[in-house]
């Protein structure tokens, strides 16, 4: 296998990485209303300032941007390998 073909397989590779960690954390990102909607009692008649204080409410918030600052660093990662792969393909001719 030359190095080209090696190189577009690693490349088709973390572009699949970066889609399926994108997937993964759609899956896991709230809006604020969405929280409030699982979190939330059914009982509590709140306002919603008062509704996002409730810890259910403040966990979910909580998971949704660890989700979404992970996706970032996974898209990083995923950008920093790539460069020297894109160079190598645009650059080796």
């Amino acid at each position: 296998m030359n190095e080209v073909i090696g190189d577009l397989f690693s490349l088709a590779g973390l572009t699949t990485t970066l889609i399926g960690a994108g997937v993964t954390a759609k899956a896991v990102i709230l809006r604020e209303d969405d929280a409030i909607n699982i979190g939330l009692t059914r009982y509590s008649g709140g306002v919603r300032e008062e509704d996002l204080q409730l810890p259910m409410v403040q966990n979910l918030l909580w998971s949704s941007r660890a989700a979404k600052y992970g996706l970032i660093m996974v898209a990083i990662g995923t950008a920093l390998q790539a460069v020297p792969i894109l160079w190598r393909l645009i650059y080796s001719t």
